[in-house]
């Protein structure tokens, strides 16, 4: 498949310095970060912050889907740790293929990939200002960090860019959880004012299914103040649980 061309890096344009940002996994337990700037503070994981703080309608649709699982005579586990590799392979592709290192397709990926490469937004993006790039906040209640999958420049707006994978068969996102998508990228709006004073104008979450066109859901303007108020409210929440 040719490949749509992303832009070139301009030459005035300065890459945003790495944070001393440490990641940690411990089996069991939450992921979380270490500033070596601030070694005194332990940097909550935005996914744990949401996964701690999370709806009872969408526990009640996780159980629903444990539930789907076990009667189909799968394992719930195994599924679910089969989709986050696929999501992990999807999301390595992915930050090639906007850093313009033209990478080849594993068959096994290759229908979410094809379907990306065939967004219509490529057509609106200015410039990659960087992918997989960890920021972090230690202003609010709780001090958070997180590894956003991209940061671009689109018609001249700084927005931020995060990749969904989805199973085949599988629907277009609800609102419901859409907005978790925005919520998180509104933590990452957050701490890139912090770390580099950009002001992010767009959220786009891109949802890619194997069996149809990949799918952007977008937050722009007045909508950016309701996502911020959505954060908001769960780190009030996680704040509460781990006082």
């Amino acid at each position: 498949m040719k490949f749509v061309t992303i832009p070139e890096s301009s030459s005035d344009f300065v890459p945003l310095q790495r944070l001393p940002l440490i990641q940690r996994n411990p089996v069991g337990q939450p992921r979380y970060y270490w500033n070596e700037r601030r070694p005194d503070l332990r940097y909550s994981s935005i996914t744990s912050i949401l996964s701690a703080t999370q709806s009872e309608a969408t526990k009640m649709a996780l159980r629903r889907w444990k539930a789907k699982i076990l009667a189909e005579g799968g394992d719930p586990d195994e599924t679910r740790d089969q989709a986050a590799k696929r999501g992990s392979q999807i999301h390595d592709w992915f930050e090639q293929f906007l850093n313009r290192e033209s990478p080849e397709i594993p068959e096994h990926i290759a229908p979410w990939c094809e379907n990306i490469i065939k967004a219509p937004l490529w057509k609106h993006l200015d410039h990659v200002v960087c992918t997989e790039h960890q920021v972090c906040s230690d202003e609010g209640l709780v001090p958070f960090a997180g590894t956003l999958d991209a940061l671009v420049k689109l018609n001249g707006e700084f927005c931020l860019l995060d990749l969904k994978t989805k199973a085949p068969g599988k629907a277009k996102p609800t609102k419901q959880i859409s907005d978790e998508a925005m919520t998180q990228m509104q933590a990452y709006r957050l701490c890139l004012a912090e770390n580099y004073g950009i002001q992010v104008q767009r959220f786009i979450a891109l949802y890619a299914f194997p069996d149809q066109p990949a799918f952007p859901v977008a937050a722009a303007g007045a909508e950016l103040s309701r996502h911020e108020t959505h954060w908001t409210q769960r780190i009030t929440a996680f704040s509460m649980l781990n006082p």
